[in-house]
């Protein structure tokens, strides 16, 4: 009965390190870089070599200079002023003849 249960245990550990085996992960070549990987290539991306920028960046001053002047652009919208009691009552008299007068032009009156 014991060689029985050593044949069984050694049968579970052979199994064990198979599956564990099928588990690791292959590794990473290290001469690809995260934009050159293609999809579907079986390759993966080494994403801790740095990019390098496509373009020169922008410098902390001009990124400063396009902020002012953002902010003096800003300035210049400020919002206007709300309407008085005498442009709402020109609003209000508008919008009463304007469907009249929507239906005269429609109509060819």
């Amino acid at each position: 009965m014991a060689s029985h249960l050593i044949s069984r245990f050694s049968g579970v550990l052979a199994v064990a390190a198979l599956a564990l085996s099928a588990c690791a992960a292959p590794q990473a070549d290290q001469g690809v870089s995260a934009s050159t990987a293609s999809v579907g290539s079986g390759a993966y991306p080494n994403l801790n070599v740095p990019l390098q920028p496509a373009t020169a960046q922008i410098t902390p001053e001009e990124r400063e200079a396009t902020a002012s002047e953002l902010r003096a652009r800003r300035v210049g919208l400020a919002p206007a002023a709300q309407p008085t009691s005498s442009s709402a009552a020109q609003l209000r008299q508008i919008g009463s003849t304007h469907a009249e007068g929507a239906i005269n032009r429609i109509e060819g009156d």
